[in-house]
């Protein structure tokens, strides 16, 4: 028996990428922390804040796409019951 094969989204890897870059600037905000650079850590954590507003809008993106796909494939409405024939 054959399993079907979940469709891959190219949002998927962006945001994969996203993830992995956030996961850096998180170590070095880490170190910036332990070496007491206050003004460092801040501008790192502006940086992590851009990443997660950009992998939530890319999240949404994937979302939407979805619900278009998924009306585009339903079949039409019946018409009100005042508007038929």
């Amino acid at each position: 028996m054959s399993r079907p094969c979940l469709p891959i989204s190219d949002h998927g890897s962006e945001v994969l990428i996203l993830g992995i870059i956030a996961v850096g600037v998180m170590i070095l905000a880490g170190m910036a922390i332990e070496a007491n650079n206050a003004g460092e850590a801040s501008a790192w954590t502006a940086v992590l804040m851009a990443i997660i507003g950009a992998i939530k809008d890319r999240w949404q993106g994937r979302s939407v796409d979805r619900m278009g796909a998924s009306l585009a494939n339903s079949p039409p409405a019946e018409p009100p019951a005042d508007q038929k024939p």
